[in-house]
């Protein structure tokens, strides 16, 4: 039993609690880790790539975002789900099976259960990766709940309301939210970990499409995937760069699924500070090396030549004190 912010009456209500006179009805709004080795860098805010969380985490932990126990049981029934233009409307059935009057929060998670897959580019032969990747997507996100009081034998029927949005995610290739088209799992439990029942719904959307780097570039924070790299400052007033994480170690990015058209010869880097940038794509493999820009403030543009085309993934790596801004495209001169 755990308690937190004590008043004058809370000795009362403790005892009231263990001796069973008042059934429990907490329940946590946080995962707590079973060990400080499920747990990232104290400054690590990346979420998905160290699979962090409830929406991110694989792992087995003390206690479940949700979590709660109490002094009787209920049981789960008659899940349904529809999407209804653009609302997602869930139903349940919820009964007190035990012999004690008590509180359950019925808890209604989303999760992608594969989204529609876009045309292979050929030669991948697989879909689309940073399209939704279900790498990249919540394993579960909690959309509704519900606070019940139900003597025993009691049943209530409930419904939630969820706004298709809620089903979306951050799409970094095209800089906004999206909902992609597909199947969604709708779960229902008493916790994340404690999923009763589950149920799968058709929702439309739209399939954005690989990333448009020829029309806007690439933002260097808007990356796929990272490692060894940490957020930076831009300039002292606004906007994000990316910066290896040690002045020892490379730091890596990768940019999933770019569309290179009918083809570009260079790409344009936006740096500063000091060290080498390395690129690989399609086969291809080069490093730029440049001196100090004079200061992390001082940017200037470093062009390395490539043939890149069609849809490809994007890979990066830094090392020095270089700052990466942002990417840019030098088309070919047949499409110039």
């Amino acid at each position: 039993l755990w308690t937190a912010h004590g008043g004058q009456a809370a000795g009362t209500a403790l005892a009231r609690v263990l001796a069973g006179d008042v059934s429990p009805a907490g329940r946590l709004p946080q995962t707590w880790y079973a060990s400080d080795d499920d747990l990232p860098g104290l400054f690590d805010y990346d979420v998905i790539g160290s699979r962090q969380t409830y929406l991110y985490f694989r792992g087995t932990p003390l206690f479940p975002f949700g979590h709660g126990l109490g002094y009787t049981d209920f049981t789960y029934s008659g899940l349904r789900a529809e999407a209804d233009g653009d609302q997602l409307r869930v139903s349940l059935t919820v009964t007190n099976d035990g012999t004690t009057a008590a509180d359950e929060v019925a808890q209604v998670y989303v999760r992608a259960a594969g989204p529609a897959e876009a045309p292979a580019p050929e030669g991948l032969g697989r879909r689309l990766p940073g399209l939704g990747d279900p790498s990249d997507l919540p394993l579960r996100k909690l959309v509704g709940h519900r606070r019940l009081h139900l003597v025993p034998g009691a049943a209530r029927s409930i419904e939630f309301t969820v706004p298709l949005e809620e089903l979306g995610h951050w799409n970094v290739a095209h800089g906004r939210w999206a909902v992609e088209p597909g199947g969604y799992e709708i779960l229902a439990g008493a916790s994340s970990a404690d999923i009763r029942l589950t149920t799968t719904t058709e929702v439309g959307g739209e399939a954005l499409g690989p990333r448009p780097v020829k029309e806007r570039g690439i933002e260097a924070a808007d990356y796929d995937r990272q490692q060894g790299t940490e957020l930076v400052d831009r300039a002292k007033t606004e906007g994000d760069a990316v910066a290896p994480a040690s002045a020892d170690d490379e730091g890596r990015l990768v940019y999933r699924a770019c569309d290179f058209g009918d083809g570009v010869r260079a790409l344009a880097f936006q740096v500063s500070g000091e060290g080498r940038v390395t690129v690989s794509a399609a086969g291809h493999n080069s490093l730029i090396q440049f001196p100090d820009t004079g200061g992390p403030y001082s940017y200037r543009t470093v062009e390395v030549a490539v043939d890149l085309r069609g849809v490809q993934e994007l890979r990066i790596g830094l090392t020095g004190s270089v700052r990466l801004a942002r990417i840019d495209v030098v088309p070919g001169k047949e499409s110039a």
